[in-house]
């Protein structure tokens, strides 16, 4: 059983409330750019595998362009994560 933590919505990276690919170039942005710290590292953890890398924007990205797997959950409204992990949410959840 995880943790809850603050809600967040799982791939909403760049927490505007919104799925769409602004939130796979948030997450690459964070790994390769140099860009600014996730406000929710769990909600750029998109496959929900305790990890932030290349795996969650393509996860992602097949989730919104080529009808992949689901995003695990909290994805469709904001919660807790389900599932035990290095990562949280701090205080930069669901908007």
């Amino acid at each position: 059983e995880g943790s809850p933590g603050a809600p967040f919505r799982r791939g909403d990276a760049n927490n505007d409330a919104a799925g769409d690919i602004a939130d796979a170039v948030r997450i690459l942005l964070g790994l390769f750019a140099a860009g600014p710290e996730l406000a929710c590292l769990d909600a750029g953890d998109a496959n929900d595998d305790g990890k932030r890398d290349t795996t969650d924007a393509i996860h992602l990205l097949r989730y919104l362009f080529l009808e992949g797997s689901p995003l695990p959950e909290p994805h469709a409204a904001c919660g807790g994560d389900p599932t035990p992990d290095g990562l949280d949410c701090g205080a930069g959840g669901c908007p």
